[in-house]
């Protein structure tokens, strides 16, 4: 691949992550270990907790550290109803939140309780009012700060504030596996529980963590010995953790300059793309969305059959919908925005990072006016 555009899937490590990472390969002990050969691992790990703490404001014995964003959610839905004695709980979200967030929620109301969906708006946004709505009662709430598919950014503070006055009982999560590293998130928008992941501050995708406000209750999902304050375990992947303590010392010194660039290139990037007929933009504008995130629909065309189109043209792009990749199925985030079927079915999604040039923008605008071009003259009745 001569231009990556794929960050959704993962970032290439800066030189410091990558050397962060590697030092840890060599080092065999653990930091729960009791000689001194575990002081490095044991200052690492508070270090680790520490840096991902000031991305949201908070200190560094409130992080605990997981194998990514979906561990992080699941210990957090499932973690903090079973710590307050919950079996049919009410639990309220957007259909636009992660698939595992959605995925835990059902899980937990098979036996009774509620999964309680708030509306969503065409371009992904959630007002607070429709968000108290479906709060209203519930034990826990999950609020999507930035949404991965079509890169709608919420304004988390309003919808939380929202919920407490509905719901004061319950347990807010903020998912900011998207936000955390790119985008501000002080006192965690006013969360219980904070979600964050590796990928979308440069690091890696296997490393997250789960920030938990203090007074907050939370049973293991992974049960063990005493790692992570009790709350989580088994061994730690000390290069892994490695990596995200590297990327989100990073994160804290670019913002906001990183965002604002990769909201720049997005722009120029929309603007190459929308010039390709019957062409649309879904979610918010670009400067108005997650930085460096662009999905689109080509009408006419499959999203998968586009990606690995640009993909035979050396430039890497996701399928506009990972959950249903490899499916033939239109994405459900699309839908239940209201978009119509070719839309759903048709969506690409281009992602930079601050590394992408200028030269890779212009080789992905390239390849998709092209790939559209073949895969429409290619379709049945056009020939």
């Amino acid at each position: 691949m001569s231009a990556y555009l794929d960050h959704a899937s993962g970032w290439p490590p800066s030189a410091a992550v990558r050397d962060a990472m590697t030092h840890w390969v060599a080092v065999a002990t653990s930091p729960m270990a009791l000689h001194e050969h575990a002081r490095g691992p044991a200052e690492l790990v508070d270090a680790t907790r520490a840096a991902l703490g000031a991305l949201v404001g908070w200190p560094a014995d409130t992080v605990i550290l997981t194998s990514g964003a979906t561990e992080a959610r699941n210990l957090a839905i499932k973690g903090s109803l079973s710590a307050r004695g919950l079996r049919t709980p009410v639990i309220a979200l957007d259909p636009l939140a992660h698939a595992s967030a959605i995925a835990a929620a059902r899980s937990l109301t098979r036996d009774g309780g509620a999964v309680r969906m708030a509306t969503v708006g065409p371009v992904g946004d959630v007002l607070p009012q429709d968000m108290a709505d479906a709060a209203q009662g519930a034990d826990l709430v999950v609020i999507t700060h930035g949404q991965a598919e079509v890169g709608c950014v919420r304004d988390a503070a309003a919808l939380i504030s929202a919920v407490r006055a509905a719901a004061p009982t319950a347990v807010v999560v903020l998912d900011a596996e998207e936000t955390a590293g790119l985008l501000p998130v002080p006192d965690g928008l006013g969360a219980d529980l904070v979600v964050m992941g590796g990928r979308s501050m440069g690091g890696p995708a296997w490393a997250g963590a789960l920030c938990v406000r203090p007074g907050t209750l939370l049973h293991p999902l992974i049960e063990g010995g005493l790692e992570e304050y009790g709350k989580r375990g088994g061994a730690h992947d000390l290069p892994a953790i490695a990596g995200i303590a590297a990327a989100a010392g990073e994160a804290l010194q670019a913002m906001p300059a990183r965002a604002e660039a990769m909201r720049a290139s997005a722009a120029r990037v929309v603007t190459d793309l929308l010039r390709v007929p019957d062409v649309v933009l879904n979610g918010p504008s670009a400067h108005d969305r997650l930085p460096g995130h662009v999905q689109v629909s080509a009408r006419g065309v499959e999203g998968e059959a586009l990606a690995l189109a640009m993909a035979a043209r050396g430039v890497a792009v996701s399928p506009g919908s990972a959950c249903t990749f490899g499916a033939g199925k239109s994405s459900p985030v699309l839908e239940a925005m209201g978009a119509d079927d070719d839309v759903a079915r048709g969506a690409v999604l281009i992602t930079i990072g601050p590394g992408t040039t200028d030269a890779e923008l212009a080789e992905a605008a390239a390849a998709f006016a092209e790939s559209v071009g073949v895969l429409r003259a290619m379709a049945p009745g056009d020939a």
